[in-house]
Protein backbone atom coordinates (compact mmCIF):
# COMPACT_ATOMS: atom_id res chain seq x y z
CA UNK A 1 0.00 0.00 0.00
CA UNK A 2 1.34 3.40 -1.09
CA UNK A 3 2.07 5.81 1.86
CA UNK A 4 -0.10 9.01 2.57
CA UNK A 5 3.40 11.26 2.26
CA UNK A 6 4.12 9.82 -1.09
CA UNK A 7 0.41 10.41 -2.33
CA UNK A 8 0.15 13.69 -1.29
CA UNK A 9 4.09 14.51 -3.13
CA UNK A 10 2.66 13.22 -6.19
CA UNK A 11 -1.42 14.33 -5.79
CA UNK A 12 -0.88 17.51 -4.41
CA UNK A 13 0.90 19.61 -7.03
CA UNK A 14 -2.15 18.46 -9.80
CA UNK A 15 -4.84 18.79 -7.37
CA UNK A 16 -3.47 22.58 -6.36
CA UNK A 17 -3.65 23.35 -10.27
CA UNK A 18 -6.91 21.65 -10.72
CA UNK A 19 -8.27 23.86 -8.33
CA UNK A 20 -6.32 27.01 -9.15
CA UNK A 21 -7.75 27.00 -12.48
CA UNK A 22 -11.11 26.37 -11.50
CA UNK A 23 -11.24 28.87 -8.99
CA UNK A 24 -10.26 31.44 -11.17
CA UNK A 25 -13.37 30.23 -13.84
CA UNK A 26 -15.62 30.67 -10.84
CA UNK A 27 -14.03 34.15 -10.28
CA UNK A 28 -14.23 34.87 -14.11
CA UNK A 29 -18.47 33.93 -13.93
CA UNK A 30 -18.31 36.27 -10.48
CA UNK A 31 -16.75 39.21 -12.42
CA UNK A 32 -19.28 38.74 -15.61
CA UNK A 33 -22.46 38.37 -13.29
CA UNK A 34 -21.44 41.50 -11.57
CA UNK A 35 -20.48 43.71 -14.93
CA UNK A 36 -23.34 42.21 -17.01
CA UNK A 37 -26.08 41.91 -14.32
CA UNK A 38 -26.31 38.22 -14.97
CA UNK A 39 -27.78 35.99 -12.37
CA UNK A 40 -24.54 33.62 -11.26
CA UNK A 41 -27.51 30.62 -11.44
CA UNK A 42 -27.09 30.89 -15.38
CA UNK A 43 -23.29 30.09 -14.93
CA UNK A 44 -23.84 26.66 -12.98
CA UNK A 45 -27.05 25.39 -12.95
CA UNK A 46 -28.48 22.70 -14.98
CA UNK A 47 -29.89 24.25 -18.15
CA UNK A 48 -33.14 22.02 -17.74
CA UNK A 49 -33.55 23.15 -13.83
CA UNK A 50 -32.80 26.41 -15.08
CA UNK A 51 -35.55 26.48 -17.28
CA UNK A 52 -37.95 23.99 -15.51
CA UNK A 53 -37.19 21.78 -18.40
CA UNK A 54 -37.96 17.84 -19.10
CA UNK A 55 -34.86 15.56 -18.49
CA UNK A 56 -34.69 14.50 -21.99
CA UNK A 57 -34.32 18.14 -23.43
CA UNK A 58 -31.54 17.67 -25.80
CA UNK A 59 -30.50 13.83 -24.92
CA UNK A 60 -28.36 13.65 -28.19
CA UNK A 61 -26.78 17.11 -27.83
CA UNK A 62 -25.99 15.97 -24.34
CA UNK A 63 -24.66 12.61 -25.21
CA UNK A 64 -23.00 14.08 -28.09
CA UNK A 65 -20.88 16.21 -25.92
CA UNK A 66 -19.84 13.30 -23.92
CA UNK A 67 -18.49 11.42 -26.54
CA UNK A 68 -16.64 14.37 -28.03
CA UNK A 69 -14.90 15.33 -24.77
CA UNK A 70 -14.07 10.68 -24.77
CA UNK A 71 -12.24 11.64 -27.85
CA UNK A 72 -10.28 14.47 -27.02
CA UNK A 73 -9.29 12.71 -23.40
CA UNK A 74 -7.97 9.63 -25.54
CA UNK A 75 -6.19 12.36 -28.47
CA UNK A 76 -4.03 13.78 -25.62
CA UNK A 77 -3.70 10.67 -23.06
CA UNK A 78 -2.00 9.49 -26.21
CA UNK A 79 -0.01 12.24 -26.92
CA UNK A 80 1.13 12.25 -23.45
CA UNK A 81 1.89 8.52 -23.47
CA UNK A 82 4.16 8.94 -27.15
CA UNK A 83 7.53 9.74 -26.08
CA UNK A 84 8.49 12.91 -27.86
CA UNK A 85 12.23 12.46 -28.31
CA UNK A 86 11.65 9.17 -30.42
CA UNK A 87 8.06 9.41 -32.51
CA UNK A 88 7.35 13.53 -32.36
CA UNK A 89 5.11 13.46 -35.62
CA UNK A 90 2.75 10.72 -33.84
CA UNK A 91 3.17 12.80 -30.81
CA UNK A 92 2.22 16.29 -32.87
CA UNK A 93 -0.19 14.26 -34.96
CA UNK A 94 -2.23 12.75 -31.44
CA UNK A 95 -1.78 16.47 -29.85
CA UNK A 96 -3.78 18.55 -32.83
CA UNK A 97 -6.14 16.14 -33.45
CA UNK A 98 -6.97 16.33 -29.77
CA UNK A 99 -6.92 20.27 -30.12
CA UNK A 100 -9.35 20.01 -33.20
CA UNK A 101 -11.55 17.57 -31.48
CA UNK A 102 -11.62 20.03 -28.56
CA UNK A 103 -12.54 22.81 -31.29
CA UNK A 104 -15.22 20.44 -32.47
CA UNK A 105 -16.64 19.77 -28.86
CA UNK A 106 -16.38 23.22 -27.61
CA UNK A 107 -18.42 25.08 -31.08
CA UNK A 108 -21.11 21.84 -30.71
CA UNK A 109 -21.35 22.69 -26.71
CA UNK A 110 -21.28 26.60 -26.65
CA UNK A 111 -23.29 26.67 -30.23
CA UNK A 112 -19.67 29.27 -31.54
CA UNK A 113 -20.46 28.76 -35.21
CA UNK A 114 -23.98 29.35 -34.60
CA UNK A 115 -24.35 31.64 -31.91
CA UNK A 116 -21.33 33.01 -30.08
CA UNK A 117 -19.05 34.24 -33.46
CA UNK A 118 -22.09 35.77 -35.41
CA UNK A 119 -23.93 37.58 -33.08
CA UNK A 120 -20.96 38.75 -30.30
CA UNK A 121 -18.32 38.90 -32.87
CA UNK A 122 -19.47 39.89 -35.61
CA UNK A 123 -18.27 37.08 -37.44
CA UNK A 124 -20.08 36.07 -40.75
CA UNK A 125 -20.80 32.50 -41.13
CA UNK A 126 -19.10 32.23 -44.33
CA UNK A 127 -15.89 33.20 -42.80
CA UNK A 128 -16.53 31.20 -39.61
CA UNK A 129 -16.96 28.04 -42.12
CA UNK A 130 -13.93 29.17 -44.52
CA UNK A 131 -11.96 29.26 -41.74
CA UNK A 132 -12.24 25.79 -40.04
CA UNK A 133 -12.26 24.36 -43.63
CA UNK A 134 -8.48 25.88 -43.97
CA UNK A 135 -7.62 23.81 -40.28
CA UNK A 136 -9.04 20.53 -41.88
CA UNK A 137 -6.85 21.21 -44.75
CA UNK A 138 -3.78 22.15 -42.77
CA UNK A 139 -4.17 19.19 -40.34
CA UNK A 140 -4.94 16.73 -43.52
CA UNK A 141 -1.71 18.01 -45.25
CA UNK A 142 0.54 18.27 -42.08
CA UNK A 143 -0.35 14.43 -40.82
CA UNK A 144 -1.19 12.93 -44.54
CA UNK A 145 0.98 10.48 -43.84
CA UNK A 146 0.11 9.48 -40.04
CA UNK A 147 -3.64 9.17 -41.19
CA UNK A 148 -3.05 6.99 -44.77
CA UNK A 149 -1.20 4.60 -42.21
CA UNK A 150 -3.79 4.49 -40.11
CA UNK A 151 -7.58 2.55 -40.52
CA UNK A 152 -8.82 6.04 -41.87
CA UNK A 153 -12.57 4.70 -43.40
CA UNK A 154 -13.79 5.56 -39.90
CA UNK A 155 -12.64 9.22 -40.11
CA UNK A 156 -13.68 9.78 -43.80
CA UNK A 157 -17.25 8.37 -42.54
CA UNK A 158 -16.93 10.93 -39.34
CA UNK A 159 -16.73 14.15 -41.73
CA UNK A 160 -19.27 12.31 -44.14
CA UNK A 161 -21.86 12.17 -41.41
CA UNK A 162 -20.59 15.75 -39.70
CA UNK A 163 -20.76 17.32 -42.97
CA UNK A 164 -23.68 16.19 -44.35
CA UNK A 165 -25.45 17.45 -41.01
CA UNK A 166 -23.55 21.06 -42.35
CA UNK A 167 -24.63 21.04 -45.38
CA UNK A 168 -28.64 20.60 -44.28
CA UNK A 169 -28.29 22.88 -42.12
CA UNK A 170 -26.61 26.02 -44.60
CA UNK A 171 -28.38 24.55 -48.19
CA UNK A 172 -32.19 25.20 -48.91
CA UNK A 173 -34.07 22.04 -49.15
CA UNK A 174 -37.43 21.20 -50.68
CA UNK A 175 -38.62 20.04 -47.46
CA UNK A 176 -40.08 21.97 -44.60
CA UNK A 177 -37.29 23.10 -42.25
CA UNK A 178 -36.72 20.54 -39.69
CA UNK A 179 -33.61 20.14 -37.50
CA UNK A 180 -34.04 16.60 -36.35
CA UNK A 181 -32.56 15.82 -40.08
CA UNK A 182 -29.26 17.95 -39.30
CA UNK A 183 -28.89 16.23 -35.72
CA UNK A 184 -29.24 13.14 -36.69
CA UNK A 185 -26.77 13.27 -38.69
CA UNK A 186 -24.55 14.38 -35.57
CA UNK A 187 -24.55 11.17 -33.92
CA UNK A 188 -23.64 8.93 -36.59
CA UNK A 189 -20.50 11.90 -37.31
CA UNK A 190 -19.07 11.85 -33.24
CA UNK A 191 -19.34 7.95 -32.83
CA UNK A 192 -17.30 7.62 -35.96
CA UNK A 193 -14.96 9.74 -34.89
CA UNK A 194 -14.30 8.54 -31.14
CA UNK A 195 -13.93 4.68 -33.05
CA UNK A 196 -11.07 6.21 -35.34
CA UNK A 197 -9.40 7.94 -32.36
CA UNK A 198 -9.87 5.39 -29.90
CA UNK A 199 -8.42 2.91 -32.40
CA UNK A 200 -5.88 4.85 -33.90
CA UNK A 201 -4.35 5.91 -30.41
CA UNK A 202 -4.53 2.52 -29.51
CA UNK A 203 -2.55 1.07 -31.97
CA UNK A 204 0.06 3.80 -31.95
CA UNK A 205 0.84 3.21 -28.48
CA UNK A 206 0.69 -0.46 -28.58
CA UNK A 207 3.57 -0.13 -31.64
CA UNK A 208 5.58 1.99 -29.29
CA UNK A 209 5.29 -0.61 -26.68
CA UNK A 210 6.38 -3.12 -29.37
CA UNK A 211 9.62 -1.43 -29.71
CA UNK A 212 10.21 -0.62 -25.93
CA UNK A 213 10.30 -4.26 -25.47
Amino acid sequence: MRSISSQFRKVTPVLLISWLLTTLALLLAIFISTAKDISLDSFTQDPNAQFFAPFYIGFFSNIGIMIWSAAVTICFYGAWRVDGNVNVKTQQFLLFSGIITLLMTLDDLFQLHELVFPLYFNISDNMIYLTYLNIYLIYFIRFRRQLLNSDFIALVLAFFFLGLSTIIDILPLPISKDTFLEDAMKPLGTVSWLIYFTRTANELLENENSRLI
